[in-house]
């Protein structure tokens, strides 16, 4: 399955049976890259948008947001070679962003 909207796959000029056969392309990375960047500004957006009397009961949530989004980083870092391998945060680094976000309040 390809979670990735057919008009964007489109805009890019990447093709679904490049994906299922694990094809990567200067056209694929550019998608990624503006999947990435949305990302990263819807992130920033709610954090802006949460109010601070709220950002104790949302704490679950942030420490979430913490992991996932160090995850997204990693990708970026990985440059998008998402298709072969599973990029992922070990353990103790989910738990230290976890404790990182519970006790300084900090992504």
């Amino acid at each position: 399955r390809i979670y990735l909207p057919v008009s964007e796959l489109q805009q890019f000029d990447v093709k679904a049976h490049e994906i299922l056969k694990r094809q990567y392309s200067e056209r694929f990375t550019a998608l990624m890259r503006f999947q990435a960047e949305r990302a990263h500004r819807l992130y920033d957006e709610a954090l802006t948008m949460l109010p601070e009397a709220d950002r104790r009961t949302q704490k679950p949530g942030l420490m979430m947001a913490s992991i996932y989004r160090t995850l997204l980083r990693e990708i970026e870092h990985e440059d998008f070679k998402v298709l072969h391998q599973r990029i992922k945060l070990t353990p103790l680094r989910k738990l230290w962003l976890a404790w990182k976000m519970q006790a300084l309040g900090r992504m």
